[in-house]
């Protein structure tokens, strides 16, 4: 076992590999009653092969989620009951790039980790389970499908994106949905659900000596197999496909999503990586967030309103940058935005706001490390790129105002997508 010390915040860290396979990372919170507990696999909705000795095999969109769903029945018995019987609460969700299975208790907390590991390493993947879920999941898909914001966020990314798979709706499609077996679904399972690309993250006041030895004498881990994840290389262009597009929607007020499109540099160091993602996070909240002058301007000239929003995402394969909002006046806003964009690296940005920007960041962190679901979630996002969540501090830290600056060249017109939401000819009429 390694234990690290953060004494600047009072946190130690423990962490150690169950039967040298699994990686377990206990984050000690003396005193507090809950405990929070992940388990996360680096399979994503953008992840839809493996490899064997046989070579690279493909399957059906939407199979992260699907296998989320499967993982919790056992037997022909949704799990989640046996947790709730003993007064957790369960839950998972699929991303682009990871899958997390978590709970949080007051009691119980061992008997808790143990069936986590039983259902996520040993689940009961059967033919019936599986025909009965797609209909599930097709419905889950046409629900997501009537929400006209879901549908505006998947029509700009696919106006963003070629071919990258994250323009995919995380769920599949209804006919990759059907197209889902029960073998697929179990050879995924074994090259993505392997104990040595997984991590489990405890939060919670634990006797790490009493915890390790229970796991070590009471778990047992699958057996490996020879499949394996496989992620390939995406030969994606750098100007988006289609510049603007408009979509009638169940909208009452028209809503403007604009995104720009960033270039990922390849493989990166990992530490590289997280300092762009706050440095592109930085400057788009001091050119367009809500603490500016761009911001006050808008709403004074009543482009916006409180729906206002921006999200900023960089993977090691794919980045993007959404901002949006609610408009009466649609077409002025979208033009602002553009504008500003097109003039950004000339755009006043001032030192002072970053100086402040950048302690509110640090100030932000400090502040969540009372909140065990963040440090859990993040703490399993950093782990495999041999980072705990804690170093990030230190890498906001080095974060200056020229690398700030630097990324202001980074935006080009080629790169900048529109989708704009219009009511339809029902929302037309109910408006009347």
């Amino acid at each position: 076992m390694q234990t690290i010390e953060y004494k600047a915040f009072d946190e130690r860290i423990t962490k150690f590999r169950l039967h040298d396979r699994l990686d377990v990372v206990v984050i000690h919170k003396p005193r507090f009653s809950k405990t929070y507990v992940t388990l996360t696999t680096p399979l994503g909705s953008i992840h839809r092969h493996y490899r064997d000795e046989a070579g690279t095999h493909e399957t059906p969109a939407g199979i992260a989620h699907f296998l989320e769903h499967k993982v919790f029945e056992k037997n022909g018995v949704d799990v989640s009951s046996e947790f709730a019987r003993d007064e957790a609460q369960v839950n998972a969700y699929t991303e682009h790039t990871k899958t997390t299975y978590l709970f949080h208790a007051t009691a119980n907390v061992f008997e808790h980790v143990k069936r986590l590991l039983t259902m996520f390493f040993q689940p009961d993947f059967t033919d019936a389970g599986v025909a009965k879920e797609k209909n599930i999941i097709a419905e889950e898909l046409n629900m997501h499908l009537d929400d006209p914001y879901y549908q505006q966020y998947h029509a700009v990314l696919n106006q963003l994106f070629h071919k990258h798979p994250v323009r995919e709706d995380i769920l599949g499609t209804n006919t990759s949905i059907q197209a889902i077996t029960t073998d697929a679904l179990r050879t995924m399972h074994q090259a993505y659900y392997r104990p040595d690309v997984c991590t489990l993250t405890v939060v919670g006041d634990i006797d790490i000596t009493a915890f390790h030895d229970a796991l070590s004498t009471q778990v047992t881990l699958p057996n490996t197999t020879t499949r394996r994840p496989y992620h390939p290389l995406i030969d994606e262009p750098h100007h988006v496909r289609t510049r603007h597009q408009t979509l009638a929607l169940d909208v009452l007020v028209p809503n403007v999503l604009l995104g720009i499109k960033t270039l990922p540099e390849g493989p990166m160091n990992p530490r590289r990586r997280i300092k762009r993602h706050l440095a592109m996070t930085m400057l788009y909240d001091l050119v367009f967030g809500k603490s500016t002058d761009l911001y006050e301007t808008l709403l004074d000239d009543g482009l916006i309103n409180d729906s206002y929003g921006l999200d900023i995402q960089l993977e090691a394969s794919y980045g993007y940058v959404l901002i949006g909002s609610e408009s009466h006046q649609p077409d002025a806003l979208i033009q602002r935005l553009h504008d500003v964009l097109m003039t950004l690296s000339t755009h006043p940005t001032s030192h002072d706001d970053f100086a402040r920007y950048k302690k509110q960041t640090l100030g932000g962190f400090v502040m969540s490390l009372d909140s065990l679901e963040y440090i859990a979630h993040e703490t399993a996002r950093h782990i495999k790129d041999g980072l705990l969540f804690h170093d990030v501090l230190d890498i906001a830290r080095s974060v200056t105002f020229d690398d700030v600056l630097a990324l202001k060249q980074d935006v080009a017109e080629e790169r900048i997508a529109v989708t704009l939401a219009v009511p339809n000819a029902k929302q037309k009429k109910n408006t009347l």
